[in-house]
């Protein structure tokens, strides 16, 4: 995979992506990583970038530092998840809480386990789409993805 294929794959996902770097422009940059080659498609300068294998096309999150993870199989499913995540992302912006329409007249406790359970049901949802799409993706709990479902997830309930 060429460089004007991959960011023709790419094109929109830093505007739906969690990832907090910038995405880079061709020419892009290569980097080792224990003898495997990673192309940098998005950068956060001393922490973290994210690479694509050109041999595969599976997309790592390369810690400054640590071991590479995986973020998803192949490019492909990066851009299903973040069309999904920018959807549930959407969904969580237009979360009114609860207290609204039949919901008025609950308590502060009643209204807390009311976000936190509407919270969870979101975050499920969103990880059940990820697992139909890239169930390796997924597989760890600290996974990228499962990370950025839950802190959705968290901003709902606040």
């Amino acid at each position: 995979m060429n460089d004007a294929e991959l960011s023709s794959l790419l094109a929109g996902c830093a505007a739906r992506c969690p990832y907090p770097g910038a995405w880079q422009e061709g020419p892009l940059t290569e980097r080792a990583v224990d003898g495997v080659r990673y192309v940098l498609v998005a950068v956060d300068p001393e922490v973290s970038a994210l690479g694509v294998r050109r041999e595969d096309g599976s997309l790592w999150c390369l810690p400054e530092g640590g071991e590479p993870q995986l973020v998803n199989s192949g490019v492909e499913a990066f851009v299903a998840f973040t069309r999904a995540y920018e959807k549930a992302a959407a969904e969580a912006d237009a979360y009114d809480g609860p207290g609204a329409g039949p919901d008025e007249g609950l308590d502060g406790n009643e209204a807390v386990d009311l976000a936190e359970r509407d919270a969870d049901e979101l975050t499920e949802a969103l990880l059940e789409r990820f697992a139909e799409l890239d169930a390796e993706a997924v597989a760890d709990e600290n996974a990228f993805w499962c990370v950025a479902a839950e802190e959705l997830g968290y901003g709902m309930s606040v």
